[in-house]
């Protein structure tokens, strides 16, 4: 997405909005993220002689956002201010930029959390159970398999502009993250990342410590699973206790957003394995009857919320990535490219060639 078309996006006199702060209780709204994990962006705009406010106005959100970390804007949002910085200091990097300097503490109630598990393995279980207390517009992922584990980010709002630098950032923070609970010896096996090649691809490999893929299905860090067992000195067992009663408090509350479990479990289910209407049912600790019935009775169905899922991997991978139609069809567990072409026209209106076409004639954003 061009910048014209990222600032075309933004509401109007957003400045003059109230900032909805999570926190103490409150919960992120739905596709909102806490602006604490991106709270360094005013200091990384400065080190490029570049006015905070001014690059907030012209992304359409107010300044005042960055006076707490808890403060929370929609993901779009987000989207927009990471295309201006990157306009502002003219570097491809800028959301990996802005990562170097979070880490766990960025994430607010969930990163004190998991910094009291007692080791690894628990810490990344609690991240990955309730991170749509900092963030309910991704999805973090999780998989133990053959000695290795995987973890990572994977955005499921609709239309977020600038999802290259969203996910440089995010995995940016899984990596800060890693680091600080396993310590300095803990390297990264290798990491993916859901965009297009970057100019400067070896600033990756530098900050990583090892080989970076871009044009991913997913963004992810692999690494021993040995590192699971390693524990937390510094944990402390009663205020972990404590915390996860806080947060418990607040997933009491939002119990009722039932269709929002499904597409989170549904992404997830996507960049792993594929899942079934009878095991999502059994994952939620419910009958496939009760499933269906609640997801009606919120206007929707599992087969709906499964094409929408479907439709916006399918759309992030064609803007973002360079994989073809077919490696993206394998993605999305389609059997034959013809099969996933006639789902996206279902789903578009459109050919999946001539969507990613239209998307690729748009100028781009500058260079670094």
């Amino acid at each position: 997405m061009s910048l014209p078309d990222v600032l075309a996006a933004a509401p109007p006199a957003v400045e003059r909005a109230p900032i909805y702060r999570a926190g103490l209780g409150r919960s992120v709204p739905r596709g909102f993220v806490r602006i604490g994990a991106a709270i360094a962006i005013p200091d990384v705009l400065r080190e490029f002689n570049a006015r905070p406010e001014d690059v907030c106005a012209r992304a359409g959100v107010p300044s005042a956002l960055f006076d707490h970390p808890d403060n929370t804007l929609p993901m779009t949002a987000l989207g927009r201010l990471a295309a201006c910085g990157e306009e502002a200091t003219r570097r491809n990097d800028f959301g990996l930029m802005v990562a170097e300097r979070a880490t766990a503490s960025n994430l607010g109630l969930v990163g004190f959390l998991i910094k009291q598990a007692p080791n690894v393995g628990a810490a990344l279980k609690d991240l990955t159970r309730y991170l749509h207390h900092t963030d309910r517009a991704a999805v973090p992922l999780l998989e133990v398999k053959g000695g290795l584990v995987m973890v990572g980010y994977s955005v499921i709002e609709p239309n977020v502009p600038a999802l290259d630098l969203i996910y440089d950032g995010a995995i940016g923070i899984y990596y800060n993250i890693l680091r600080g609970l396993c310590g300095p010896e803990w390297n990264a096996r290798d990491v993916a990342i859901s965009r297009r090649r970057p100019a400067a691809a070896t600033r990756y490999e530098r900050f990583f410590g090892a080989p970076v893929a871009f044009d991913a299905e997913a963004t992810t860090i692999v690494f021993d699973a040995r590192w699971l067992d390693a524990p937390l000195p510094h944990a402390d067992a009663a205020l972990r206790s404590t915390l996860r009663e806080q947060i418990e408090l607040i997933e009491t509350e939002e119990a009722g957003h039932f269709s929002e479990q499904v597409r989170r479990l549904l992404r997830t289910a996507f960049l792993t394995s594929a899942i079934s209407i009878e095991e999502m049912a059994c994952a939620l600790h419910v009958t496939k009857r009760t499933l269906m019935r609640r997801l009606g009775e919120e206007g929707t169905s599992f087969r709906q919320l499964s094409a929408e899922i479907q439709f916006e991997i399918a759309r992030q991978l064609m803007e973002h990535t360079s994989m073809s139609l077919t490696q993206i069809a394998l993605a999305l567990k389609y059997s034959e490219a013809s099969a996933f072409s006639r789902a996206f026209h279902q789903w578009s209106g459109m050919s999946p060639s001539d969507w990613r076409g239209r998307r690729e004639r748009r100028p781009k954003t500058p260079a670094a």
